[in-house]
């Protein structure tokens, strides 16, 4: 069944469609709008023929693939495989640098127009971009998507979807999911609805321990320069993973202990002593100073990015943070890393 005969609906069928799912999910239409062109441009690339190193992760992977959380996000998250660049093994410093750098022009070259063609091909009129970056070796490198929408956009949303493609990611553990736009699933059997896709995903736990150990980093920094735009959304889905099957992975040492040694190579942040990540120490619960932003912030979530029928308050967040801050320092296993710290 071809993948298009949604898009070539009127624009008034469309939007009544959108516009019933909406009722249904309680999902806004634009949303609703924005699920079907983020499936659909998962469902391109993952025809491309970059595909076989490619995973799908963060966020937008626990909702869609996993349905573990109920925000809604704009972003595609992948990781390719630095095999895929020839790299492989214990990297020097040079070569991590090498290895961005080879990532971002593959990124912004012949990923980006193999995508453009891809798009083409579907018959989707679009306008792509590719955000500037002043780093040669940036990574990840953000594609901008902008599709034509038959649903106003609200003011903190655009008609617009971002392919995030890095390099330094973990690629395993994964798992091939198989799920739909809300359009396909709603109206599966119609002959608009488009078959289901199935790519490979990330692991739902180990998303769960990256957002714990992003949290503890974050909130280590000076409370001055602790950030806060939009990253409220971290403790809304900590929250629901650690009431999922996913929390297991805090019983796994091995993954555990993965994620974080790859973090320090990969990914160091200045000033984190990675010693700390031992569950022990590590404290994803965001400090008293900062605390206020974060609710603020995270009331904006609720307006413009949750959609589930009853959200947790912010004080339940809180609660479930500390209550999973509680379960690491009980947990039996030693931990094994021990990160020499440049003083």
């Amino acid at each position: 069944m071809s993948r298009s005969k949604f898009h070539g609906l009127k624009a008034e069928d469309k939007r009544s469609i959108f516009e019933d799912i909406s009722n249904k999910t309680g999902m806004p239409a634009f949303a609703v709008e924005k699920d079907w062109w983020v499936t659909e441009t998962l469902a391109i690339i993952f025809e491309m023929k970059v595909a076989s190193h490619l995973v799908f992760k963060g966020g937008t992977s626990l909702s869609k693939a996993w349905k573990l959380i109920h925000r809604f996000s704009e972003d595609i998250d992948l990781a390719i495989d630095r095999n895929y660049f020839g790299y492989d093994g214990e990297l020097s410093k040079r070569q991590k640098t090498a290895l961005r750098k080879r990532a971002g022009e593959y990124s912004s070259g012949p990923f980006f127009e193999q995508l453009q063609s891809k798009f083409a091909e579907r018959g989707f009129q679009v306008d792509f971009n590719v955000v500037e970056s002043p780093d040669s070796d940036q990574d990840p490198r953000i594609i901008e998507i902008y599709y034509p929408n038959v649903i106003s956009a609200p003011g903190y949303m655009q008609a617009r979807v971002q392919v995030e493609i890095g390099c330094r990611s973990l690629r395993e553990p994964f798992a091939y999911c198989t799920f739909g736009s809300l359009v396909d699933e709603e109206y599966a059997g119609r002959e608009f609805a488009a078959p289901f896709i199935t790519i490979p995903t990330v692991y739902a736990e180990r998303t769960f321990l990256e957002k714990l150990f992003l949290l503890h980093e974050e909130f280590h920094r000076p409370a001055e320069k602790v950030r806060v735009n939009r990253l409220s959304r971290h403790l809304y889905d900590v929250h629901h993973l650690g009431r999922s099957e996913a929390a297991k992975a805090l019983n796994d040492q091995d993954l555990y202990e993965t994620i974080v040694y790859h973090r320090y190579v990969f990914s160091k942040m200045g000033g984190v002593d990675y010693n700390l990540h031992n569950p022990k120490t590590l404290n994803p619960t965001p400090p008293e100073e900062v605390v206020g932003a974060w609710a603020a912030d995270y009331g904006r979530m609720l307006e413009e990015m949750i959609y589930e029928e009853n959200p947790p308050s912010f004080d339940v967040l809180l609660g479930s943070v500390h209550g999973i801050k509680a379960s690491l320092a009980e947990l039996p296993w030693k931990y094994r890393l021990d990160f020499i710290e440049k003083k």
